[in-house]
């Protein structure tokens, strides 16, 4: 500590808050003067060294002290603003605890930035190093001066405030406001200070709030933010102080062992049991948990675990005593001891319980005893009820003596003693008596009054029972209605009401009781007779269901003709197949005489039935329903898949398998809907009819589609279904034929229209599918075309081979010498010689061969 003009005059021992608030400034306005002396002695962390923290603050431009600066003032300042959480830090600031146990940090500037000496933190690059004898107020100043030449400004102060800290219970501190410069002779400053923030839900105490010092008192735990303002006419400033009350020190308490349940029975043959001290205490907490056996039945060797809870199994008869030790964060133990006493089995009798006294009133004749609370440790063998010797001459049957529910019956009025007599598998035995008083009645019964016979006549076949004159002296509380007799079985409306409806009557006799119940449950019965007749017998009236369109496929058709009538009750159903029906569809045996006519084999067309009802007087009468069945919505779409295995043969698992191959086959975007899984008439083998629907299902993939991808898969490799299969094709024929026919759905082959074929090279050597590429007409053309080529051809082959021999032969014959001819003398013919016709002849031959060249 210095005094106004830097001589020391006395000694202080000064204890910081960090170490950094204790580390020696230079002051350059005083190079020469006599310097005061300050000793270091002992830093506030124990791991911190002097040397380094004084190399550390070398390697940092530090403020530099200047005259009338407080410097310990302007250090705190820098480093020691305190906070909990970054919240309370100023801009470019980061909250530093420097222990992780510290419950307060210090605000420090962040990388890049550094505090000036008004406690802002600016970036690194924006702070100047005052030069010797030039003080931080006229570098502001002159700034100042340049930046604003325009406008002249109030004169900045410098305002710190100490950030102090407070321990509980102390509750009470005071902050100082410090100023640079500090107030002159002739200019005095004005302090104001305010709060900002305080713990929630917790006040405090400000005093002097217009003066340099303010006092604070009455603190709660927590963080307390003020402000405070100083101003002059010609200056302001203001600073920003925390106040953090800390809680009060934890002075260590020894731990509390406790053992829950700290005694507690076993009894054999049960072995386990658990103790638990997760309950014991401590002010901070339990950092280990101890078992011991102090105490046990020889032989028997526990494994015990050090955890809070202790689970022990195998447990022999005998006293145990268990020790558990605990030990607390300050290393302080605490133990307790807990006992547990192991029973060995014993055997007890049983205990017999009767039920409570009953009490019942006539007519109430009639009880069930109940004496299942009995009990035993290990079951009851056998039961054993008996009236009470006093009671042997009363009146009472008794059923299921052997059991623990007694059934009696004629009972009359009195007091009646019964005996339960329980025995368990040792013989022992027990014995509870019970008491049942039978009391006169309370009321008289009710009396049923269920109304008078009724008469009527069909075609009505409903009428209404009334029981409303029944009678009790109390109160009637239940009806019930029920049907004796009668040639058919009617329906009530309201059965447990005193007024109720009944249907479905035919002729004949009926017979209905009503029972009636009041408060004591005393009942009567009352029986009504209805007598339904008939004085006119009139005709049945059919009802055939009604038209109906369906969309095929459908397995069976059902008609429905229940809904005919006839007041009395129809005798005779029958259905018969219109003419301009369909043929095909087969009825099921029986159904075409009863009320409900099925057909299965279903095309779609139009069935036109005829139900023809008749009554048991012979009184008849029609009705007809047609019933349109439409072509299946997929049919174009569906795709027969024949198999080389019998449908005798295919299993279940088969199928399915064989349907998500198909799907593979097809991708992803396929999903297989199987319509039906028939057989082959003619061979026996396995039919799968199946259409593909694309992803989503909104879309169905086209039959050939489907069939030329299958096709093009199996063309590859025959194995990829493991099934062998015959054929793959739509199952309705989508062959156009060429547009010149038509395909005929058994053959799959193209029935070609007049002047129209296959076309054969397809047919045979393409693809096989049956087509009408080719015109009669043109096929007649160009085969005939085709003939005289071929004879013309054969003509000029026979000629040219002619012409080849002809030219060889007059080669290979010898010249002949030229003949010679003379005047001939008539001679007569018979005259001669032989040899001279022969030389004319041979002449004239040669002059022919000569003509012919």
């Amino acid at each position: 500590m210095f005094s106004q003009h830097g001589h020391m005059y006395t000694c202080y021992h000064v204890q910081c808050s960090n170490s950094k608030m204790c580390m020696p400034l230079y002051r350059p306005d005083l190079p020469n003067d006599n310097p005061p002396s300050m000793v270091l002695v002992k830093p506030v962390k124990d791991d911190e060294i002097w040397s380094e923290l004084l190399d550390q603050g070398n390697d940092q431009t530090g403020p530099l002290l200047m005259d009338n600066v407080d410097g310990t003032h302007v250090v705190f300042e820098m480093d020691s603003i305190d906070c909990i959480d970054p919240s309370d830090c100023a801009s470019n600031e980061a909250c530093i605890r420097h222990e992780e146990k510290d419950d307060v940090g210090i605000c420090e500037c962040t990388f890049g930035f550094k505090r000036n000496l008004a406690g802002t933190c600016v970036s690194v690059d924006d702070i100047e190093t005052p030069e010797l004898g030039v003080t931080p107020q006229m570098s502001a100043q002159i700034l100042k001066s340049t930046t604003t030449s325009t406008k002249p400004t109030l004169k900045q102060l410098l305002v710190s405030a100490v950030s102090k800290e407070v321990r509980l219970p102390e509750n009470e501190v005071t902050l100082s406001a410090y100023t640079i410069p500090a107030e002159q002779g002739n200019e005095h400053y004005n302090y104001a200070w305010s709060l900002l923030s305080q713990p929630e839900g917790h006040t405090g105490t400000m005093t002097d709030q217009n003066r340099i010092t303010v006092k604070l008192s009455n603190l709660s735990e927590g963080l307390y933010r003020f402000k405070v303002a100083v101003s002059s006419p010609n200056a302001y400033g203001e600073a920003y102080a925390n106040v953090s009350v800390l809680p009060p020190k934890r002075i260590n308490q020894a731990p509390i062992a406790v053992i829950t349940p700290a005694s507690q029975v076993v009894k054999l043959p049960n072995t386990g049991a658990v103790l638990d001290g997760s309950a014991s205490k401590d002010d901070d907490h339990i950092i280990s948990y101890h078992w011991e056996l102090q105490q046990g039945p020889i032989g028997y060797q526990p494994n015990l675990i050090d955890t809070p809870t202790l689970q022990l199994d195998n447990l022999i008869a005998g006293n145990y005593t268990f020790k558990l030790t605990v030990e607390d964060s300050d290393h302080v133990t605490n133990f307790t001891k807990a006992n547990i006493t192991v029973l060995k089995v014993i055997d007890y009798p049983p205990s017999a319980n009767a039920g409570q006294d009953v009490i019942i009133y006539l007519p109430q004749n009639t009880l069930i005893l109940n004496g299942n609370l009995s009990t035993d440790d290990r079951g009851i063998a056998s039961w054993e009820w008996t009236k009470s010797p006093s009671d042997q001459n009363k009146a009472v049957d008794m059923q299921f003596t052997r059991t623990p529910y007694l059934h009696l019956s004629n009972l009359v009025e009195g007091m009646y003693t019964f005996v339960l007599k329980v025995t368990d598998d040792s013989g022992q035995s027990s014995t509870a008596e019970v008491h049942v008083f039978v009391k006169p009645p309370t009321n008289k019964p009710p009396k049923a009054n269920a109304g008078d016979d009724i008469t009527i006549a069909l075609p009505e076949t409903r009428t209404v029972l009334d029981g409303r004159k029944s009678k009790d002296d109390i109160k009637i509380v239940s009806y019930h209605w029920q049907q004796i007799s009668g040639p058919s079985t009617v329906d009530f409306s309201a059965v447990n009401e005193s007024v109720t409806n009944i249907t479905k009557l035919t002729k004949g006799d009926y017979v209905f009781k009503l029972t009636v119940i009041d408060d004591n449950g005393n009942k009567d019965s009352d029986i009504v007779n209805v007598k339904v007749t008939q004085n006119k017998n009139a005709a049945p009236k059919a009802n055939a269901g009604g038209d109906q369109v369906l969309i095929a496929p459908i397995s069976a058709l059902i008609i429905n003709g229940s809904q005919s009538s006839d007041d009395l009750r129809i005798g005779q159903w029958l259905w018969t197949r219109e003419p301009s029906s369909l043929a095909v569809g087969t009825i099921i045996e029986g159904t075409d005489k009863s009320p409900i006519l099925m057909l299965t084999d279903i095309v779609p067309g139009r069935y036109l039935f005829k139900l023809k009802v008749t009554d048991d007087q012979g009184l008849s009468s029609e009705d007809t329903v047609s019933v349109i069945v439409k072509p299946d919505l997929q049919l174009l779409h569906l795709v027969e898949l024949t198999l080389n295995i019998g449908a005798n043969v295919l299993t279940e698992s088969q199928k399915n398998s064989l349907v998500v191959k198909l799907q593979m086959l097809l991708r992803d975007e396929a999903s297989i809907i199987v319509r039906n899984l028939r057989v082959e008439p003619r061979t026996g083998k396995a039919v799968l009819i199946f259409y593909v629907e694309k992803k989503g299902g909104k879309e169905t993939m086209a039959g050939p589609e489907v069939v030329k991808r299958l096709k093009q898969k199996l063309r590859q490799d025959s194995g990829l279904l493991q099934l062998s299969v015959a054929n793959i094709d739509t199952v309705l024929c989508q062959n156009n034929c060429s547009g010149h026919g038509v395909c005929d759905q058994e053959t799959r082959q193209c029935m070609c229209e007049a002047f129209w074929m296959q076309n054969l090279i397809q047919k045979y050597f393409g693809n096989g599918e049956s087509n009408c590429d080719w015109s009669i007409l043109y096929v007649l053309i160009a085969l005939l075309s085709l003939v005289v080529c071929w004879v013309g051809l054969v003509w000029g082959l026979i000629c040219l081979c002619h012409r080849i021999c002809t030219s060889k032969r007059r080669l290979l014959r010898p010249k002949k010498k030229p003949a010679r001819y003379s005047l001939l003398q008539p001679e007569p013919e018979d005259d001669v010689p032989t040899h001279t016709k022969m030389n004319k002849n041979e002449n004239l031959s040669y002059i022919h061969e000569i003509m012919l060249e």
